[in-house]
């Protein structure tokens, strides 16, 4: 069973808003935020343009926190612009 557009949306909120709110998480995480991001933007089924263009963002700081040595210290340096996605994502879910 696949998940909807909206339901990807809302575990992508979710595993942002964790590592947001907590400044730590896993490479798996990364992965999965990674996965989703690449779903979403092949499924094409939404037409939320400003939703749409978080998604290169957040693959690159998926796709860097894969890489990096230290998880915890990459998610802390990029939480301004979590808390930023998070409330983006927030206010097409309601």
């Amino acid at each position: 069973m696949s998940l909807s557009v909206e339901n990807q949306f809302s575990l992508l909120r979710d595993i942002l808003s964790e590592h947001c709110e907590s400044c730590c998480g896993s490479k798996s995480e990364c992965e999965q935020i990674s996965r989703l991001a690449r779903s979403i933007l092949s499924n094409k089924s939404t037409d939320q343009q400003e939703l749409l263009a978080l998604l290169p963002g957040i693959h690159s700081y998926s796709s860097a926190g894969e890489k990096a040595a230290d998880i915890n210290a990459h998610i802390t340096s990029n939480r301004e612009q979590l808390e930023d996605w998070v409330e983006t994502i927030n206010s097409f879910q309601g």
